[in-house]
């Protein structure tokens, strides 16, 4: 956004309040502006494109009054370590990083310390920022350290020759715990970040723009995913504190109630307060007999917390169907935000940051995220433990074999199903089919395995895929071959097995195998018989169908992120599918599977495992079975395979005779 520099105060830049929204921080948050990060809140400006900035952001953005400057949002990560210039502390360490607490920071910065947190002295004490942990510029949390030049040089431990023989590999920057949950969550923390700046912003913006009251919003996800840290990342970004309450201990109505109304009247403003892992007092091994005064108890706090100017709440809970209805459905609480579980990149980062101080061999990262399909970040945790278990009384190092078979012995939580089926074979035993078995080798293998290859054309693979054609011309089974051939997990549904009577089964239906393959991505789901699952809305008796195809739009178009999950349909009547799940974006790649040609139907006599006398011409047999489709033949085969076992010959082969009386009876049932 283009603004002009003016006049302000500091340490807070002001803005318009209308500017701020179209930027997406209702409320303030934190802008890049020269060459420094500062907070800006809304306030009254001389003109809607003014930036009011202090004379020490000024000077640390390296700008002038009246300059014409791009100021950006910024999401920055929390700092580990913020190191400042000197070999003395001038003040109490513990104490500057709470005058620093939720305050940007860049390298080249130089700060003012509030006297307030100090020794009682009058002037406020200025600090150069020299280096910032992770990056160059952080946002200060309640677990930053503030350290001095001499003090950061200690830190920096000299390895010795017996240190560096116990690892063969030299280390590189690695994400920490924290930033590998968060990686790939980027719209989840935009869009709670915004929530949390509007709910905390000190001017009471809801009640300011005549907006409904709102206590927060719901955020849902598997235990182990980075609930925490989501608002944790969140409430730093707005300049709120988080209080976090843990009630996995809360076995009576009573100290949940004490627990969150102490929470309520002591968490400072603005603040967040977190409920995480909320089943466990709402689920059905929570305070299951105290059902009505739990939800009772929880729609008192969320009165309490929207009428608390600057608080807001987020509550944690790994399913909705945990919540009380009328606690979920409360008008207090208006968005809810699902979690995704890790995915193949974030479960690579997860384990990096796991092994980062752990002496290791290379680590084969991409093995290891492939390997564990099905795991929570708390998982990954847990078989890294393990490994280092190995090795604890040794001078060995962690290697990819030791984690792999940690993972092995570490069972995922987040399903016991987690690798799908594995078809057993690949192209090699389709016959024919060789157009059809290149585009979809384009347009699935080659986005997992080459993505530069799309990016450096700048467009974005297909990521649905159609197959139509007459019964038996082998749609389901060229999927499963290229299944095998990708080495991505393969969830094979049949249409009808989704439909369901009750009304909304259908569709949980629908989004709990889209939740499952993005859970072990990459992965295929395929629809086989689609159109039974998703016909032509309008088409049925049933309002069944109608609400299953809207779910599958929903999915299709990622509105809920359905990361690297390729979807591919089958059927044999396309124009029976609903129109709205053909066009582009959804099943946007249209493959037709006609009867096979005589060259076809030859590769498939090739393949087949039936035996042959030798006076029969495998190539007049392929002639002779004009009109047959893939399934055709096998059934013929088979057809005159039996009749060799019936007449019990001695030479188990199959001869011109069969395989004319196969044909013929195969001919009169059509």
């Amino acid at each position: 956004m283009r603004f002009t520099v003016r006049a302000g105060k500091d340490p807070v830049t002001r803005a318009d309040g209308t500017i701020l929204s179209a930027m997406g921080l209702p409320g303030g948050g934190i802008i890049s502006v020269g060459k420094t990060h500062a907070l800006v809140r809304a306030g009254d400006v001389p003109e809607p494109t003014a930036l009011l900035l202090g004379p020490r952001v000024l000077d640390n953005a390296g700008l002038y009054l009246g300059q014409g400057i791009d100021a950006k949002r910024a999401i920055l990560p929390t700092a580990e370590r913020v190191v400042i210039a000197g070999v003395a502390m001038p003040l109490d360490a513990r104490a500057m990083a709470r005058a620093l607490q939720g305050i940007p920071v860049s390298v080249g910065d130089v700060v003012a310390i509030d006297p307030a947190y100090g020794d009682g002295s009058t002037d406020h004490v200025d600090v150069s920022i020299v280096a910032v942990d992770p990056g160059n510029a952080a946002l200060v949390g309640a677990r930053s350290r503030i350290v001095t030049e001499s003090e950061a040089t200690e830190d920096v431990r000299v390895e010795s020759p017996a240190d560096a023989a116990r690892t063969s590999v030299p280390k590189v920057t690695v994400p920490t715990t924290a930033e590998a949950l968060l990686a790939g969550l980027t719209t989840e923390l935009d869009v709670l970040t915004g929530w949390v700046s509007l709910l905390t912003s000190h001017r009471d913006l809801p009640a300011a723009w005549g907006l409904p009251e709102v206590a927060g919003v719901v955020l849902e996800g598997p235990t182990g995913c980075g609930k925490a840290e989501l608002v944790r990342a969140a409430a730093e970004a707005s300049g709120a504190q988080m209080h976090e309450v843990n009630v996995d201990l809360v076995f009576k109505p009573q100290k949940l109630l004490d627990l969150l109304e102490r929470a309520v009247k002591t968490t400072p403003v603005p603040g967040v307060v977190m409920i995480n892992r909320l089943e466990a007092v709402t689920g059905e091994e929570g305070l299951s007999a105290f059902k009505t005064q739990v939800g009772a108890i929880l729609r008192w706090f969320l009165d309490a917390v929207a009428e608390r100017r600057g608080l807001a709440t987020v509550l944690g809970v790994s399913s909705l169907r945990h919540l009380d209805p009328t606690v979920a459905k409360s008008p207090l609480l208006p968005r809810t935000l699902t979690i995704p579980p890790p995915d193949l990149q974030r479960r690579e980062k997860l384990f990096e940051a796991g092994l980062a101080k752990v002496p290791t061999d290379e680590i084969d990262y991409a093995a290891l995220a492939a390997r564990s399909a099905g795991f929570s970040g708390a998982d990954i945790l847990a078989s890294v433990v393990h490994a280092s278990a190995m090795v604890a009384r040794s001078a060995n190092n962690v290697t990819t074999e030791m984690m792999l078979q940690a993972i092995e012995q570490t069972t995922p939580s987040l399903g016991t199903v987690q690798m799908g089926e594995i078809p057993s074979y690949g192209f090699e035993r389709v016959a024919g089919l060789e157009d059809v078995k290149q585009r979809l080798t384009e347009a699935v293998i080659w986005p997992m395995t080459q993505p530069e290859r799309f990016a450096s054309m700048g467009i974005d693979p297909p990521r649905g895929i159609l197959l139509y054609g007459p019964p038996g011309t082998g749609k389901t089974f060229v999927i499963r071959a290229l299944a095998h051939e990708s080495g991505a997990a393969f969830f094979p549904i049949k249409g009808a097995e989704l439909l369901d009577k009750f009304v909304g089964e259908s569709e949980r239906g629908v989004r709990e195998v889209f939740a499952r393959a993005r859970s072990v991505a990459p992965s295929i789901l395929f629809f086989d018989e689609i159109d039974a699952l998703a016909p032509v809305r309008g088409s049925s008796t049933t309002s069944v169908t109608d609400s299953v195809v809207a779910a599958l739009l929903t999915e299709m178009d990622g509105i809920g992120e359905r990361g690297d999950v390729v979807v591919i349909g089958a059927t044999n009547r396309k124009d029976l599918v609903d129109p709205a799940l053909l066009r582009s974006g959804r099943f946007e790649t249209h493959i037709e599977l006609g009867l096979p040609d005589v060259e076809g139907r030859r590769a498939l006599i090739g393949i087949t495992d039936v035996p042959f006398s030798p006076d029969v011409d495998l190539d007049d047999l392929a002639r002779k079975t004009e009109g047959l489709s893939f399934a055709d033949l096998t059934g013929l085969f088979r057809e005159a395979a039996l009749m060799v076992l019936r007449k019990e010959k001695s030479e188990l082969a199959v001869g011109w005779d069969e395989l004319d009386g196969a044909l013929e009876r195969f001919r009169d049932r059509k």
